[in-house]
């Protein structure tokens, strides 16, 4: 591996004089934890508030761009000392080259080869998605020979085949791929946009003796004999008729080991449908959205679990909100069983106001899905934003949510079995003192009796654009759930920001609760967290 590892930064040190002139660019993002022990909220036995006391997440990219030899190469070093990235309650260390490519353009033949590692995605992502998520640490790119071609103008060609990054590891599983797709006109304003995949992984020998191992400790009527390979599948199309946009997916999948909900193997078939409806003109837009999932688990094999081994993504149904108590409770798309719907209207009554309004009801297909028959998640949202002046903005909100804790956070993380039923009003007024100098303040409130009771949070920001941004906050859990939490807990914040140029410097002190943090519909456990965080990113 390091003699790998070696030769790959010796062949693209070596491109510039290999190939004449070209250019490098790249980019550093490193994360500084500084952990404080806090009896109040942290657990016993977290290696970095018992002994640690910090660590690192950190990325240094380098890539090299040759538009003569239509040519690009890169590759990224990723540290990681004493982290807890990937797992809140142990420490990893471990440093490497976490991915490398180089792509070659040949546009005489409309085809861009990629070997190293890649990201792409099939369609919505159902059957196939490769990406990276920093903050939930996520990455799962795939190591291979990835390929695009159009053969002619109204089709795309997509294929690849490799296996799947392990941190700075490789799963053992080979998956491979191909993905077409067309856009054409059938009259002036109607467009298809219609698309296809099919991906398959086939387990390897050493992880086929792990499943094999398990189903042997089952009642013999529990035990079937599991597959080797697996093939999942899709058919789509975007129909974009005037202000119309309707998408619309069906992806299966064969039989293979799943893990049900009661972590048990089994073996079965899997299935989505899924449906959006979008209409938009000036001052008003809509969006309706319905899907359907039965068994579609898709990782490089069942032994991965929670964020780990993913090869399809499933699109967030509920919406997916950036205020503070608003986006506590978060509806994780479910991969087993699950059925939603999500309504969204976005209009402008008149010049200085814009509505926003939101409905989504998500259950299992176990549950009949009507409105009275105690869905796992049900949010109702809406907020109005004002620009009073050219000085002020007001935005104005409330939210009400029913939300099955136990169902999304399991028994390790939730002791209460009722689910929160939470009330939250927010405003936010932006005060711009001149071009340069603006002053943000939040106002929030969750009434709520479930999980730890009721919430108040506010938030001073003064920005100085575009070199500072200060800010100071407080989210106090004033009535608590006393069967959760034994008092009052303020959680505190202080956030400094100074941008120069390129660079982005950030110091914070954050004392915050646990739950469930999610990012673009996947989301995971976090512990609470008490100490200093100071990071830095810049591009050259």
């Amino acid at each position: 591996m390091r003699h790998s590892v070696f030769l790959t930064i010796m062949i693209l040190l070596s491109l510039p004089d290999l190939f004449g002139q070209g250019s490098f660019f790249g980019g550093l993002q490193m994360n500084n934890y500084f952990y404080i022990y806090d009896r109040d909220i942290i657990q016993t036995g977290i290696p970095q508030y018992e002994n640690l006391k910090s660590s690192t997440d950190s990325w240094l990219n380098l890539n090299y761009n040759n538009n003569d030899f239509n040519l690009d190469a890169g590759l990224r070093l990723d540290l990681y000392l004493n982290s807890n990235l990937h797992n809140r309650t142990s420490a990893y260390s471990a440093q490497g080259i976490g991915t490398f490519y180089i792509r070659k353009r040949i546009p005489a033949a409309n085809m861009e080869i990629t070997g190293g590692y890649f990201y792409d995605q099939f369609g919505s992502g159902i059957v196939f998605r490769a990406y990276e998520d920093r903050a939930l640490g996520i990455d799962n790119a795939i190591l291979g020979v990835h390929v695009k071609y159009n053969p002619v103008e109204y089709l795309r060609i997509k294929a690849f085949a490799g296996v799947q990054k392990n941190r700075l590891d490789l799963h053992r599983p080979v998956i491979k791929g191909v993905n077409f797709e067309s856009d054409f006109f059938i009259k002036k304003k109607v467009q298809l946009i219609p698309g296809a995949s099919l991906v398959n992984r086939t387990i390897d020998q050493e992880t086929m003796n792990v499943i094999v191992s398990e189903i042997e400790l089952y009642p013999e009527e529990e035990r079937f004999v599991p597959k080797y390979n697996a093939f999942a599948y899709n058919i789509y199309n975007t129909l974009n008729v005037g202000n119309f946009a309707w998408y619309v997916e069906y992806a299966g999948k064969t039989s293979e080991a799943i893990r049900d909900l009661d972590d048990q193997l089994k073996n079965r078939m899997g299935h989505v449908f899924m449906s959006s409806l979008n209409y938009s003109l000036k001052g008003f837009g809509a969006s309706l959205q319905f899907r359907r999932t039965e068994d579609f688990q898709f990782r490089t094999s069942p032994n991965e679990r929670l964020l780990e081994g993913m090869v399809s993504f499933m699109p967030p149904i509920s919406r997916q909100n950036s205020v503070r108590l608003a986006a506590r409770y978060n509806a994780a798309p479910q991969e087993i069983s699950e059925m939603g719907t999500s309504l969204d209207i976005t209009f402008k009554p008149f010049k200085k106001l814009i509505v926003t309004l939101n409905y989504s009801e998500i259950g299992g297909l176990n549950k009949q899905f009507i409105a009275d028959a105690n869905p796992y998640f049900r949010e109702v949202y809406a907020d109005f934003n004002f620009r009073i002046s050219r000085k002020i903005k007001l935005d104005l909100g409330y939210q009400i949510l029913r939300y099955d804790q136990k169902f999304y956070e399991g028994e390790a993380y939730t002791p209460d079995s009722r689910a929160v039923m939470a009330h939250t009003y927010f405003s936010e007024l932006v005060y711009r003192i001149n071009r340069k100098h603006s002053l943000r303040i939040e106002l929030q409130q969750t009434f709520t009796d479930e999980d730890y009771g009721k919430w108040i949070y506010g938030l001073i920001e003064y920005n100085l654009a575009p070199w500072f941004s200060l800010s100071v906050s407080d989210m106090y859990n004033y009535a608590p759930n006393e069967g959760r939490v034994d008092k009052a807990i303020h959680y505190y914040s202080a956030f400094a920001g100074f941008t120069y140029k390129a660079n982005v410097f950030n110091l914070a002190y954050v004392r915050q609760v646990e739950g469930i943090v999610c990012t673009g519909g996947v989301c995971r456990y976090e512990p609470a967290f008490n100490g200093v965080q100071f990071s830095i990113n810049t591009t050259f």
